[in-house]
């Protein structure tokens, strides 16, 4: 044991104690639920990660305040539209005039090429199931730059190159086919990075010659995993990975003026009632609410909670598998219709998916499992996303209701009768640690009981990164997970789903030929009006044909001590944005 000394001790006693997070109305910290992965923005793509990353970044365009459909310029100096000529009359040719004087983090000036490497990196970096798909298909017609031998393709990068242009000190991307939602992916991914900068942290240094040799890095060996190279209102100060912690300091030399706080603390804090805790002491000025946890940080004195906030989410979906891959699967017990399993091409028949889809009480789930907070949900496009609402749904975009009766009248016709007089054994899966989708499987096992006694579901939890791989390996036969869009278009929240070559469609061996056509014509139409009524059709064929069961719509919610002040919400950027945000003293 180290003895310390008496004198030691009365100096501590001297020392004032450390200022509680409230008290200081220059600085912020924000209690978060889940850890940050990485600070790389051409790596990243989950919600935490991307938060800290918005702050420090910033890419040709953004959001206009809460708007997911407006833009404003950022590191370019307009938004391209047909109007002004930045944007061509067939839509395929976007032209961004670039902002001058912005100054990356290192004092160092932005220029076109720093932008055209920023682009190029983005698409070149390609990591197993990254973002760089998301622009990969509009500029150069492929989802990735690997080859068919699973290396990178040599041509990939004069594509890229090709597409990615400087003309007249512009920055000049041209499409392969017309892609309305180009915006919206720019205004999330693919932020402006200083060249010099990543290429002195051992990056890529922008040759056509070296870029094989960053595609698909480890998580850990990508340049700015725990460096800062961006342009925007914060920089990076520390990250303690042992500690989950990281520290934002205010960047002086920002193009508008620096923002009001000087410092932010993001903390991760898995457990709400710690969370609930730091916001009650003054520890935290800002907290993540758990749905379930709501009343708790309601009840918080000198606390406020945004409620009923937009998520842009498919949530606790349940997914069918059309074609299960049978060799040594215990996803279909005896794989065949014998009351101890199922046969690989049991969701194939549209009876199967219509008694399964009547079975699933969604009233008894949006009272159990989000206590009234939640909606039904009317296909896969979410009702934060303004494209489809209850209110505006017509009478074949509803779903089919709740009805045990119906139900039954669906699964005795289902393979000729076969299926009712057989039973089955059905394992779903769903991610462990989440009580939302347990509750979904439990609910779909429970109707289905009572429709027969013969159908038995059995609810397996499993860890994420393992119901991913089995979904991939197409063992999965049903499971409940969710999706949550990358960027705010219609097109990203229906092509995964109804598309036979999206993440989802393709996974599940669901194909749908006149899906597909509408998919593909829905976005590259421009017209607001008709994309609607486009996307609208797509939501009634969801419906209709089934591939999955839609069951809710959910809001979200965040805690923050009334000093806090300029709290911006974006539902594409549910964490917050803090350039805005002010203290009172």
């Amino acid at each position: 044991m180290t003895l310390v000394p008496a004198a030691f001790l009365g100096l501590l006693l001297l020392l004032p104690a450390p200022a509680r997070a409230d008290e200081d109305p220059r600085t912020l910290t924000y209690a978060l639920s889940t850890d940050f992965d990485t600070l790389d923005p051409d790596w990243a793509y989950d919600a935490t990660s991307l938060f800290a990353i918005q702050q420090m970044y910033e890419g040709l365009v953004g959001f206009d305040g809460p708007a997911v459909d407006s833009f404003v310029p950022l590191m370019a100096s307009v938004v391209p539209t047909r109007a002004n000529g930045f944007l061509s009359a067939d839509g395929m040719t976007y032209a961004f005039p670039l902002r001058g004087g912005v100054k990356f983090h290192d004092g160092s000036t932005m220029t076109a090429q720093d932008v055209k490497y920023s682009l190029m990196r983005f698409l070149l970096t390609d990591r197993d199931g990254g973002p760089s798909s998301l622009l990969l298909e509009p500029l150069i017609g492929r989802r990735t730059v690997a080859g068919p031998d699973g290396r990178p393709d040599p041509e990939a990068y004069a594509l890229a190159d090709k597409a990615v242009a400087i003309e007249g000190g512009a920055i000049v991307l041209r499409l392969k086919r017309p892609f309305a939602p180009l915006l919206s992916v720019l205004a999330g991914f693919a932020p402006v990075v200083s060249k010099a900068a990543v290429a002195a942290r051992g990056g890529w240094d922008g040759r056509a010659e070296t870029w094989a040799d960053h595609w698909n890095v480890p998580k850990e060996k990508a340049a700015l995993y725990a460096g800062d190279a961006g342009t925007g209102p914060f920089k990076l100060a520390a990250w303690d990975r042992g500690l989950k912690r990281l520290v934002l300091a205010r960047s002086d030399a920002y193009w508008r003026s620096p923002a009001p706080l000087l410092r932010a603390t993001l903390v991760t804090v898995e457990e709400p009632r710690a969370r609930r805790r730091m916001l009650e002491t003054g520890d935290a000025d800002v907290a993540q609410v758990d749905p379930r946890s709501l009343p708790y940080f309601q009840a918080v004195p000198g606390a406020v909670v945004d409620t009923g906030l937009p998520q842009l989410e498919t949530n606790s979906v349940i997914f069918f598998n059309f074609s299960i891959e049978p060799k040594d699967n215990p996803w279909i017990g005896s794989g065949k219709l014998d009351g101890q399993g199922v046969p690989p091409d049991l969701f194939a028949d549209l009876d199967v998916r219509r008694g399964f889809a009547f079975a699933f009480d969604y009233d008894g789930y949006i009272r159990d499992g989000f206590q009234g907070a939640a909606t039904r949900a009317r296909g896969p496009i979410p009702a934060g996303l303004g494209y489809m609402t209850p209110s505006h749904a017509t009478a074949d975009q509803r779903g089919v209701p709740f009805s045990l009766e119906e139900s039954a009248k669906a699964l005795r016709a289902a393979r000729g009768g076969e299926l009712w007089n057989a039973g089955f054994l059905l394992p779903v899966a769903y991610n462990e640690g989440n009580p939302d989708r347990r509750l979904a499987c439990r609910i779909l096992a429970d109707g289905l009981a009572k429709v027969n006694p013969k159908f038995r579901v059995d609810c397996r939890g499993i860890p994420q990164t393992r119901l991913l791989r089995e979904m991939l390996a197409r063992r999965l036969s049903t499971f409940v997970y969710r999706w949550v869009l990358d960027y705010p278009d219609p097109h990203n929240a229906i092509e995964p789903f109804l598309s036979s070559t999206g993440f989802f469609g393709s996974a599940l061996s669901y194909s749908n030929p006149r899906a597909d056509a509408m998919v593909e014509q829905a976005a590259e139409e421009s017209d607001p009006n008709l994309r609607k009524r486009e996307y609208s059709e797509l939501q009634a064929l969801a419906l209709y044909d089934i591939p999955e069961i839609f069951t809710v719509d959910t809001t979200g919610a965040v805690a923050r001590r009334v000093k806090v002040q300029n709290w911006l919400y974006n539902p594409i950027q549910p964490y917050g944005s803090l350039y805005e945000v002010t203290k009172l003293p």
